[in-house]
């Protein structure tokens, strides 16, 4: 009788440390910062293979307006106002630095920015991070360039969402033009062309 607990005794120690290594993986990814960068990075790899693609095709099914009653203020304390971009293309991004897809995706944001950033298309990057400086902080570590916004004030209806990331792209003529819920690569080249199409069919109407 000894014998046979000796003998099963090693396969309970090593289903205790195969649940314990588990756990201590799901408290890792789930409760540090570390934890976020790593499924941040593996989310990344996710997106470079072309599966996450933004629904370009919103307007087919959807007519609903945009909102621009919507104060900001830049990460550095400068105010500004979501009127100041009316007639433009707007690429608004709702994002925080505990979102692993926020993070997965911000390269592929900034690669984006970085090609159509000089035209008429206006980046609003809107942190809901509690702490500014901690936005402030991951900003520049990552050495990224796009404008940084936080919300002052009520958010509009048009813009609330319960899922981080989510992306809003506006026309020019106040329209939603489209509305991601989740990651995706924006830096692909039907998407540049969807925006700079939103663009180039405000600059026709003006002719």
């Amino acid at each position: 009788m000894t014998e046979k607990v000796d003998k099963q005794r090693p396969s309970w120690l090593k289903r205790g440390t195969y649940w314990g290594v588990v756990l201590l993986i799901f408290l890792f990814f789930r409760y540090t910062d570390q934890g976020t960068v790593v499924q941040g990075w593996l989310q990344q790899g996710l997106l470079a293979t072309g599966i996450f693609q933004a629904d370009v095709r919103y307007t087919e099914d959807h007519d609903t307006p945009a909102s621009y009653d919507l104060s900001l203020v830049s990460l550095d304390g400068r105010p500004a106002h979501f009127e100041e971009f009316r007639g433009k293309t707007i690429f608004m991004n709702l994002w925080a630095t505990w979102c692993p897809p926020c993070l997965a995706e911000m390269p592929y944001i900034q690669s984006l920015y970085d090609d159509l950033g000089s035209e008429d298309v206006v980046f609003v990057m809107l942190s809901t991070d509690d702490d500014v400086e901690v936005a402030r902080r991951f900003i520049e570590a990552k050495g990224y360039t796009f404008p940084v916004y936080r919300v002052v004030g009520r958010m509009p209806d048009a813009y609330r969402s319960f899922t981080l990331p989510t992306t809003y792209v506006i026309s020019p003529q106040g329209n939603l033009a489209t509305v991601h819920v989740g990651m995706a690569n924006y830096n692909t080249r039907g998407f540049k062309s969807f925006l700079r199409e939103l663009s180039a069919s405000h600059e026709s109407e003006e002719i």
